[in-house]
Formats: C-alpha cells, structure tokens, sequence
C-alpha cells in the first residue's frame, strides 16, 4: 500500500501539490477550519478551468475533502493529502 501512495504523489503536478500545500501549510485540515472553494480560487489565482482540473482530481485522489450542505461548498486537505506534502518534504531533503 505504501508503493501505490508513493507511486499517486509522485504524479502530481507542481499545481496540486500547491494547492495541497497551501491548505496543509495555513491549517486548513478539517471542516471546521474548511474554506469556500470560490475562495480558494481566489487565492490560487488559477483560472476556473485550471483550477476545476486540479480539484476534480485532488478529490477524485482522496487527498481532500469537500463539505456540502450549504449554498457555497467548502473544502480541507484530508490526512492522505497531509501525508503526500509531509512525504514531498521529507524526500525532497534527502
């Protein structure tokens, strides 16, 4: 299981991995810290269809996690999308 994870970071793109990395860096981690996804477009400055792409397959990675139930989605890094950034570093030091 630990070659399949390695094997699905190793695939993400600079985009993903950024985008990953600005909800694990600024705690953004459970649905109580969740934020819009309008708003995380905003701050991503990807146009909508970049950044659909990227969410769509963050999401579809199970790498985070997207609160429905009200008007405006909201969205966190889960735990394996913590883990891929945590391994990215830890590799990159090596």
């Amino acid at each position: 299981m630990d070659r399949y994870f390695l094997s699905i970071v190793q695939r993400l793109t600079l985009e993903e991995l950024e985008m990953l990395n600005y909800l694990t860096k600024n705690e953004i981690n459970n649905r109580f810290s969740a934020i819009k996804k309008k708003e995380l477009l905003n701050i991503t400055n990807y146009t909508e269809a970049i950044f659909r792409k990227i969410f769509t397959r963050l999401e579809a990675l199970n790498l985070i996690e997207v609160v429905t139930g009200s008007k405006e989605h909201l969205v966190y890094v889960n735990e394996y999308g913590e883990n891929a950034i945590q391994l990215i570093h830890e590799r990159s030091n090596n």
